[in-house]
């Protein structure tokens, strides 16, 4: 693989070790070629409310403060990645918090640089805060890699604070990467070129959900056809849907496995809905093996048009039959898949999809060149061919016209 090795980046982006997500898979690639990184732990983009999950969310982030100690990070981190979190408060509305969270980022993440001897980084940012930090470090490049419109996001209070950080880092941006046509076309300015980077997956991983293994002792006791989803359980998920499915199909067992934000009661009331906590990843594919079909049962709307559901390149992976609702992004494997809208159709589909034939070895067919390798080949690439383009443009010197 021809990568970019032995330079220096400092990621912001969600925090390394909370779930696994395309920003993490792709700098493990640049970890494996000898780049170094230093990932900035930020607050989250909405002000927190008085519910468990946000409580739980501000302790988390007060504990992190303190950092690991020296030996947590060598025995838990991949050799080259460094975190840093540094001290913040969520409260971007109030007078003076955001120039305050802003200095304090400034000052953590410089005086972390100088400790690692880091100069001239190339700033990877995914989240829109990153546009009141971008400039502060003596980057070399800046890359905005779109993974979401996070002013459309469940419960977000503040988007015009949000659109404001984007605006600022679409401003700074030497590179913008998105992982949707959607997010694309409405994040491209006049002077900088959107360039798609959908997800890849871990191929090999989650193939072995195709290849005879033990049933996990979570599903053990669990018989029948197994319709499965693995994932987070937000408003996206259309849990109406899901219930008519439930309904009309008291032979068919609902596997669902993930964090919920959402009150899942009208479905736990029923005998064929099961509910299992996120686990970890490596054992994704162990699980995904029980299921006869993998569904991505999500609403459509203004959110879910412009993403990307990181899981339907991996439950391809998986060899299964997929069905999914028609968002955007699915349509890119409309051949390997079943799409359909609305309770009736969702659950022809799934009966359809039960008693399909291809072997699996015909849907991983599908994925060639969807890995993350080469995701983070064709990223470094980009980013390869953006620092030669900047280092050719001539020097501008004040009071003179250029020739």
């Amino acid at each position: 693989m021809n990568m970019l090795a032995n330079r220096d980046f400092l990621v912001f982006s969600d925090d390394w070790g909370r779930h696994p997500f395309s920003c993490r898979h792709l700098m493990r690639r640049f970890l494996s070629h000898g780049n170094r990184l230093l990932w900035v732990h930020t607050i989250g983009l909405r002000s927190p409310q008085l519910t468990l999950y946000d409580i739980r969310r501000s302790w988390e982030k007060i504990r992190s403060w303190l950092g690991p100690t020296p030996q947590e990070e060598q025995a838990t981190l991949p050799a080259g990645l460094h975190l840093l979190s540094p001290p913040m408060f969520p409260f971007n509305r109030i007078p003076g918090v955001r120039a305050g969270n802003r200095a304090s980022v400034a000052r953590a993440v410089l005086r972390a640089m100088n400790k690692l001897g880091m100069r001239s980084p190339i700033l990877l940012a995914t989240l829109p805060d990153a546009g009141d930090y971008a400039g502060a470090f003596g980057e070399c490049l800046t890359v905005y890699y779109c993974v979401d419109d996070f002013t459309l996001w469940p419960k977000m209070n503040q988007p015009e604070i949000v659109r404001d950080m984007e605006e600022k880092l679409l401003a700074r941006a030497d590179l913008l990467v998105a992982v949707s046509d959607s997010l694309c076309a409405s994040r491209a300015r006049q002077r900088l070129q959107a360039r798609l980077l959908t997800h890849g997956v871990d191929l090999e991983h989650f193939a072995q959900a195709s290849r005879p293994q033990p049933v996990p002792p979570e599903l053990a006791g669990v018989g029948g056809r197994v319709v499965g989803f693995y994932g987070l359980i937000d408003s996206h998920f259309d849990l109406e849907m899901v219930q008519t499915l439930l309904t009309a199909r008291p032979d068919w067992r609902f596997v669902c496995i993930g964090t919920a934000r959402i009150d899942l009661g009208p479905l736990e009331r029923l005998p064929n809905f099961l509910r299992l906590p996120a686990v970890p990843y490596e054992r994704l594919p162990a699980l995904a093996s029980r299921f006869d079909v993998a569904v991505i049962p999500y609403l459509v709307n203004e959110h879910t048009k412009t993403a990307n559901p990181l899981k339907l390149r991996e439950y391809i992976a998986t060899g299964k039959p997929v069905v999914a609702t028609p968002m955007p992004e699915v349509f890119r494997f409309a051949g390997q898949l079943r799409i359909a809208q609305g309770a009736g159709a969702f659950i022809a589909a799934v009966e359809a999809a039960l008693a399909d034939p291809t072997p699996p070895e015909a849907r991983l067919a599908a994925l060639a060149g969807e890995t993350w390798e080469d995701k983070a080949e064709l990223l470094s690439d980009w980013i390869e061919e953006t620092l030669a383009a900047r280092q050719r443009r001539p020097v501008r010197v004040p009071g003179k016209e250029a020739a």
